[in-house]
């Protein structure tokens, strides 16, 4: 685990699968992502009633939305974590924001130290997801809480779509380029949560029109495109095929369902 300059994360090592040319276009879809689901995530933290001196983790950070909104609104005279893999996306922070290199899978987080920890489409990425789950739970506080969003792409993949936008959306959507992905979590932390020996479990989720042009629609048609030379390269689609589908989906007027977000929340015994 490594800490960064509150206000610089530039010189972090690549990771996160995302190669240097490919860190623009991410950096504008994360930002795309957030827009979409911020609202939603603020709306469930705000629920859980933390001490304004809190100690919160938000895993998986991305652009730090998240992180900065805690900081701000929940936990003022606390601190928050915002930890990630890769910090080229994060944004500036305010000063209570701890800006943490973190890997999920191998790095150790201090035992029974945080009041709330938040992740968001970061799990099903992560091939050691059940040893991370145990590691988070762990680092809570009893009586703290852990909240973890995930999708359920189900539905979502199988939703009627033109030719070979279909065939694109579908593979993209189940994992295809990285087996060891599982984007249908959402649907079992609910059961995980309850094995762990959490309480007080909810769960929450909800759906949107994607269109081009919307943030709602391009966190997803931008990985699209990041996926498009993959997809080439295993010879799945042509470079011709990959230009067509992200032409339909970018089509004026065009409208689709999203995936199926999940919010599950759950409390450590006291």
């Amino acid at each position: 685990m490594k800490n960064s300059d509150n206000n610089n994360s530039a010189g972090v090592p690549e990771s996160y699968g995302v190669p240097d040319e490919e860190a623009q276009l991410e950096h504008v879809r994360l930002r795309h992502l957030a827009k979409t689901r911020d609202p939603k995530t603020f709306a469930i933290l705000s629920q859980l009633s933390l001490p304004a001196d809190s100690q919160c983790m938000v895993a998986g950070a991305g652009a730090g939305t998240v992180s900065a909104w805690l900081a701000e609104n929940v936990c003022p005279q606390g601190e928050v974590w915002s930890c990630d893999m890769d910090l080229r996306f994060h944004d500036p922070m305010p000063k209570n924001v701890k800006i943490t290199q973190h890997d999920h899978a191998t790095d150790e987080l201090p035992a029974g130290y945080f009041s709330l920890i938040h992740a968001r489409a970061v799990l099903q990425h992560i091939p050691e997801r059940e040893l991370v789950l145990e590691k988070l739970m762990s680092a809570l506080q009893p009586g703290g809480w852990l909240v973890a969003e995930e999708g359920h792409f189900e539905a979502f993949a199988s939703q009627p779509l033109p030719e070979p936008y279909a065939t694109m959306h579908k593979t993209i959507c189940m994992g295809a380029t990285t087996p060891w992905r599982d984007p249908n979590l959402g649907h079992k932390l609910l059961a995980r949560f309850s094995e762990l020996g959490l309480q007080k479990l909810d769960i929450q989720g909800d759906v949107w029109a994607m269109r081009p042009g919307e943030s709602g629609g391009e966190w997803w048609f931008l990985a699209l495109e990041r996926a498009a030379p993959s997809l080439i390269a295993a010879g799945i689609m042509t470079e011709e095929q990959c230009q067509e589908a992200i032409a339909q989906a970018r089509r004026p007027g065009s409208v689709m369902m999203s995936t199926l977000s999940l919010a599950t929340i759950g409390q450590k015994p006291h």
